[in-house]
Parts: C-alpha cells; structure tokens; sequence
C-alpha cells in the first residue's frame, strides 16, 4: 500500500504580495469606473493611476499596456456575468433551462448593453478572452445537465466549446446586423440544447420559458 501524503496547507500571501493585489484591484476597478463613464477611446493611463492614487511607474508592476488592463476589466465582467447565470446547485431548476437563459443572456447583449458587447468584439484577442471568462462557468452548467441525465453528450470539452465560440460568433454578427436578435435568441439556444440531446420539442419549450423568466426580470 502506498503511503497517502497530505496535500500541503496554502501559501498565505506575504504582505507585499498582498499590497501588490490591493494596488493591482484599485488599477482595475479605477478604469472599469473610466470606461463605464467615457468608454476606452478617452481613456488614458495617466488618469488612471491618478484616481486610484498609484504612482504611474506602479502601472507597469501590473500591466504592460492599456490595452492589457482594458483586457482585465472586460474579463473579469464577462466572467461575473456567467456566474450570474448559474445558480447554486441546490436550486430546483431545468439544468437545460439554465443553459438556455445563459446562452440568451449573452445574446441579449447587443441590444442591453451595445457599447460593451462592441468592446468584447473588438479587442485584439477577443476570442481567447471570451472563452477564457465564460467557458469554466458554462461547463459547470452543462456538467451539471450531464449529471443529471437531463444532457447526452459524446464529449462535453468539444460541447461547451463550440457553444461558447457560436455565441461570441452571434453576438459579433447581431452587431453587425447581420441577424435578428429575437430570431437569434430563440434559434440558437434551442440548437445549443439539441446539441445536448434535448430533443427538439422539449428545447423549444425550455427555451420559451426561459426567454419569459428573462423578460419578468
């Protein structure tokens, strides 16, 4: 029998890795503040470092650009509106209808939020970063499905993957105006559930109760 060793107890951070933090979330929610209010084109690191109150050689300690701040913000926004989608996993709802009202959620941007749904798309490696932020949360939601046995999927890495990256693909092209959003809203949650093994009908169904849940709130 092998000799079953203890995981080791984590590193409590020293206190200038926490300053470093502290400084780092101020960078962070300063220019979140900035771009909330003017949007990325005005933004400029000078002001940034000045409302946070971080001397400006302390920017570069964290970030090499604006641009990868701005990367910051838009991840971590993106990343608090996914969890928002999944509900603790003791709530008695439809794993199915809890895909389908994330995937809507996101669709929806454009239309409730078209100056950020812009910036995603636009930056330089919107992609990855999309992916990056969205995909742990919506492989939790499709795990539970597949948990469940409400989910049949053959792989579900291949699954979550091209449902994040069809959706990213959906909101560019709505902004574009290259789709309708109602159309799109109904369309593709319905695919993304039939991908899962939902069958069609009971994927309409799910879907129609799940754009009237979005729409009472």
């Amino acid at each position: 029998m092998g000799v079953v060793t203890k995981a080791p107890p984590p590193k409590t951070p020293t206190r200038a890795e926490r300053q470093k933090e502290r400084t780092r979330r101020r960078l962070v929610d300063t220019a979140r503040a900035l771009i909330a209010e003017r949007g990325v084109a005005g933004l400029r690191i000078h002001e940034i470092t000045d409302r946070a109150d971080v001397a400006l050689g302390s920017f570069y300690n964290h970030f090499a650009d604006k641009d990868e701040l701005v990367e910051a913000v838009v991840g971590e926004s993106l990343a608090e509106l996914a969890a928002a989608t999944v509900p603790p996993e003791d709530a008695d709802i439809d794993p199915a209808e809890v895909v389908a009202g994330a995937i809507i959620r996101f669709l929806k941007l454009p239309a409730l939020d078209p100056d950020f749904a812009r910036l995603v798309v636009n930056l330089h490696h919107a992609d990855v970063l999309f992916a990056t932020a969205v995909y742990p949360f919506a492989r939790l939601a499709v795990q539970r499905g597949v948990d469940t046995g409400r989910f049949v999927v053959s792989d579900i890495e291949v699954t979550v993957t091209a449902t994040v990256g069809g959706a990213l693909a959906l909101i560019r092209e709505t902004l574009e105006g290259r789709h309708e959003p109602a159309k799109v809203e109904k369309a593709f949650p319905e695919l993304a559930l039939a991908s899962m093994g939902v069958p069609g009908p009971d994927a309409a169904k799910v879907v129609k109760a799940a754009l009237a849940r979005q729409k009472a709130h």
